[in-house]
């Protein structure tokens, strides 16, 4: 779940002054240096919000964090999350975690509220190493001022389940290609330490 912060704010006011940090952060060593999340160009770390001792990381356009980079093309938040040593669970079981997620199982797990009927599965693919689904969530938004669509994926590195989630405003929603675009662009600067990124190619 989001955590209170100054994306909070900028969720549903879009610029907030108050919200200064000394300089833009673009890169996150996570849990000592284990994991780094790198953010998609124009986007940086909300350090209020994010948590890098437990592996949690909020991403969010730089205007919108005193940053003065000017917007990005996709305006959205990002969420990382890494789970403890040996919590891995998606490299060679893609199909079976892919249908968990369209099971009313899987609903429950995707829904803010633990509500398997708030959840619609809009679509879902099994990658190499990498499970991504879309969705909408009628239940409340990890956040005030987010769109109820979701875009998330779950990944292992350095044998700890990764997931990403991203969501659009609800005053300027992100569509299902922007949507997953932006996602790719997270996933796409998750590093481990010893150099393991997520693959992100569809299975044969």
């Amino acid at each position: 779940m989001i955590r209170t912060s100054c994306v909070t704010a900028a969720a549903g006011l879009w610029t907030l002054a108050a919200c200064t940090p000394a300089e833009p952060v673009r890169s996150l060593a996570l849990l000592d240096g284990e994991i780094t999340a790198t953010t998609p160009d124009g986007y940086c770390v909300d350090q209020r919000a994010s948590k890098p001792g437990d592996g949690f990381v909020v991403m969010a356009p730089c205007a919108t964090l005193g940053a003065g980079d000017p917007a990005p093309g996709a305006i959205g938040v990002a969420t990382v999350q890494v789970g403890p040593p040996d919590s891995g669970a998606v490299a060679g079981s893609e199909t079976a975690l892919r249908d968990l997620l369209e099971s009313e199982a899987g609903a429950v797990l995707l829904s803010t509220n633990g509500e398997a009927e708030a959840i619609t599965i809009l679509n879902s693919q099994a990658l190499d190493n990498a499970v991504t689904v879309h969705f909408t969530d009628t239940g409340n938004a990890p956040m005030a001022g987010l769109q109820g669509e979701e875009w998330r994926a779950f990944t292992d590195i350095d044998g700890r389940l990764v997931t990403v989630a991203v969501r659009g405003l609800a005053t300027a929603p992100l569509q299902d290609g922007t949507g997953a675009w932006l996602l790719g662009l997270v996933m796409d600067g998750l590093l481990a330490a010893g150099g393991n990124e997520p693959e992100t190619e569809p299975e044969a």
